[in-house]
């Protein structure tokens, strides 16, 4: 141990300190905080990617009614949709998305197929036949 001009203590480990205005540290400790730095700046900048969720509408239905949830989390609606129909949006992150698609088959016969896909595969596929019948499909992404 030696004392420095200003009285204060320091204990030589055969490290440098190196330092910063008023704070002082070692060479290993200052090493240590780089790193973090550097680990920290890395994994931001990481590009997640983002997942992918389209609806399909599919069937012998002349025309149906399309009521879903939109890219922003509201519900839409479109009426006398001639099939195939869909609509994609991407979501990134892991906060919670709710997904449903939901076809009213607007005439007195045919099919009606809702699907939802999630990064290209077929997660929720519902059907129905019948006059003015229903296919509804809902699932979701991420967590609260």
């Amino acid at each position: 141990r030696y004392a420095d001009p200003s009285g204060t203590r320091k204990v030589d480990s055969g490290l440098s300190l190196i330092s910063f205005g008023e704070t002082k540290m070692g060479k290993r400790q200052f090493l240590m905080v780089v790193v973090g730095i550097a680990t920290l700046v890395a994994v931001m900048s990481c590009s997640i990617a983002p997942t992918v969720v389209l609806y399909k509408v599919s069937g012998t239905a002349l025309t149906v009614d399309v009521t879903y949830e939109n890219s922003i989390g509201g519900t839409s609606q479109v009426s006398g949709v001639s099939l195939p129909w869909q609509y994609q949006f991407s979501v990134t992150g892991s906060a919670y998305h709710f997904l449903y698609v939901s076809a009213q088959n607007s005439g007195s016969s045919g099919s009606v197929t809702s699907e939802i896909y999630v990064d290209g595969k077929v997660d929720k596929s519902s059907t129905s036949s019948g006059a003015y019948v229903i296919a509804t499909s809902s699932s979701s992404l991420g967590s609260y």
